[in-house]
């Protein structure tokens, strides 16, 4: 009877342990989706700088424009880089979090096998 009781608790966290790390792969797959989205942003603002600093080797716009330019652009790329930093540190943490559940389950499993290998023991 106490391998009946210690089997459904073994298979309660099972089941627990696997839902966790399901729960932390589809967290990882958004982070990673804003991970993608937060890059492609940087990678529009680097894009953007390139082009705006073509336009300043032309004598019209060196004067014209390089201030407010200069200064919404580097606000810009601050700002692209902030939200790509905190993307990253995102998906490291969901990353660590999907790890952590799976060692769990990798845990819960070797008790349920180790239960069963005593239980066939005669």
């Amino acid at each position: 009877m106490a391998f009946m009781t210690q089997r459904a608790e073994l298979e309660a966290a099972l089941a627990k342990a696997e839902a966790d790390w399901r729960t932390a792969g589809d967290d990882l797959d958004q982070a990673e989706a804003a991970r993608a989205r937060a890059h492609a942003d940087w990678d529009k603002e680097a894009a953007d700088r390139r082009k705006t600093d073509a336009d300043r080797r032309k004598a019209t716009t060196i004067w014209d424009r390089a201030f407010p330019d200069r200064r919404k652009a580097a606000a810009d790329r601050r700002r692209a880089d902030a939200a790509r930093d905190q993307a990253n540190a995102n998906w490291d943490q969901a990353r660590a979090n999907r790890a952590k559940a799976r060692a769990v389950w990798d845990q819960a499993r070797a008790a349920l096998d180790e239960l069963e290998r005593t239980e066939r023991k005669p």
